[in-house]
């Protein structure tokens, strides 16, 4: 799979990335890189997940991968300053983590495809 198309399908903006990153072989680098980052693999601990959940979203922003950007923000802005959730913010909090895993697998499984 050509990056161009990588990107389509992770719902990112390739011309974006290459105008931040300037070449495909440095782009493609650290897209293959991105599957062994254990940011993602962090978020299971509540304390931390914050700080994981924001290193993601400025992983995601840099690579261009706008979905998994998209999703982050939202989860970041939920547990933003916050010690403790109430039900309902752990429910909404749930809600998009699910939406994060989701677009993080996608990625995941288009990179094996470059």
């Amino acid at each position: 799979m050509e990056l161009e198309e990588f990107y389509k399908q992770v719902g990112g903006n390739f011309e974006d990335v290459k105008r931040r990153l300037f070449n495909e072989e440095f782009i493609r680098k650290f897209v293959l890189k991105f599957k062994d980052d254990e940011t993602f693999d962090n978020l299971i601990d509540y304390k931390e997940a914050f700080r994981f959940i924001h290193t993601l979203k400025g992983i995601s922003v840099n690579l261009g991968f706008d979905d998994l950007y998209q999703a982050s923000c939202n989860l970041t802005e939920c547990l933003r300053e916050k010690e403790n959730l109430n039900d309902e913010e752990l429910e909404e909090a749930g809600k998009l983590l699910q939406i994060v895993k989701d677009n993080y697998q996608k990625i995941i499984e288009l990179i094996v495809q470059l």
